[in-house]
């Protein structure tokens, strides 16, 4: 069994075991409170109550996979080939990280269905987001690249960490979407570790890629659960965390140092949208962290399209981003110059419809 075998199979039990808890959550949900009313907020144009407890089954499936493939290794190690029983003398070694996510997983999927239950305020919840990146930064998961600057690379971790959970709470917006997109960007993580032969790495980049597609099965239009903040802060996290632990650059493998701007490329569209609306909020003199109807999918809705077709469309646009961030693993300067020429040419025509497409008149203001 190759590890290309591996990292497959490890999506699919996490899609497997996300899928089932996902299921399991849409029958405990309402009993439990966990239920997201249409226009409880101005934002919100679903038709019908709605479980929202989608990070819950997410957390379960994504640790019940992981339990079973360690498992698996104690109980049958020699069912493996021997490229793969080469390295089990270091999983020693990766143990605590492991432990880091865990817990930092559970944490902030615990944080964002406090938020699903109870509303919380900004100010509270982006202090314990806070504390948690710092935590995770601290047990040292963070960026290697920035040796200049004393504190640089503590310093960007952390703010990357918040920055990712919010911008997928902000991209959650319609069914399918935020999901997809972490599919998406697990998906080129996986690639990336991969090909640095950074094993663990790909096996948690597929672990997060398969709980975000189980969850699909049923949130799919019509959406019979939400993720809601708790499986927003969940994906964030652990999307952040993998793009923190994955190698980019190499100095003798890649002709520039582009790669770096991988990671910028995988979330490009989630990203772009989350500043762009932040920047039209703070135009309007509302709250930034007030939900809104002016997000990227909500401007193609305007256009004419349907829901499910503005998914779509605004996937397409991840996929073609994150795949132009692959190429930088192998062009010489010129041509990755071209590759962010045309990364900023969607984001251009994704500001133009963000900012100038005249605003339906049902929208919420």
């Amino acid at each position: 069994m190759t590890w290309h075998l591996t990292y497959l199979l490890a999506w699919l039990a996490a899609m497997t075991f996300a899928a089932f808890f996902v299921r399991v959550c849409i029958a405990v949900a309402p009993r439990w409170g966990y239920v997201d009313k249409p226009k409880n907020e101005a934002h919100k144009n679903h038709r019908q109550a709605t479980p929202v407890m989608g990070g819950a089954g997410m957390l379960c499936g994504w640790l019940s996979a992981l339990f079973c493939g360690f498992l698996a290794i104690q109980l049958f190690p020699n069912l493996l080939p021997a490229e793969q029983r080469e390295v089990l003398p270091g999983i020693a070694s990766v143990l605590k990280r492991l432990a880091v996510l865990a817990c930092g997983a559970i944490v902030v999927t615990f944080l964002g269905m406090c938020d699903d239950r109870k509303a919380m305020k900004a100010g509270p919840k982006f202090l314990c987001q806070a504390l948690v990146a710092a935590a995770t930064v601290a047990c040292g998961l963070k960026f290697s690249f920035l040796h200049a600057i004393p504190g640089a690379n503590w310093i960007l971790s952390a703010l990357w960490i918040m920055t990712v959970m919010n911008a997928l709470n902000f991209f959650d917006n319609m069914d399918g979407l935020a999901a997809g997109a972490t599919a998406l960007a697990a998906f080129f993580l996986l690639f990336v570790a991969a090909l640095r032969g950074q094993n663990f790495v790909a096996l948690l980049s597929a672990l997060t890629g398969g709980a975000a597609t189980g969850f699909l099965f049923w949130n799919a239009p019509p959406a019979r659960i939400f993720m809601g903040d708790g499986g927003s802060h969940f994906l964030g996290y652990l999307l952040s965390c993998c793009c923190i632990l994955t190698t980019y650059y190499i100095p003798h493998e890649n002709p520039t140092p582009a790669p770096i701007l991988i990671p910028l490329f995988a979330l490009g569209v989630p990203l772009f949208d989350a500043v762009a609306v932040v920047i039209i909020r703070l135009r309007l003199g509302v709250p930034i962290y007030i939900g809104d109807n002016r997000h990227i999918s909500h401007r193609f809705v305007n256009l004419g399209l349907t829901r499910p077709q503005a998914v779509l469309a605004v996937l397409l646009l991840c996929f073609i981003v994150g795949v132009t961030g692959l190429t930088l693993l192998w062009l010489p300067p010129a041509g990755s110059l071209l590759a962010i020429a045309l990364v900023a040419a969607v984001f251009a025509v994704i500001s133009i419809i963000q900012f100038y497409v005249v605003e339906n008149k049902h929208e919420s203001q």
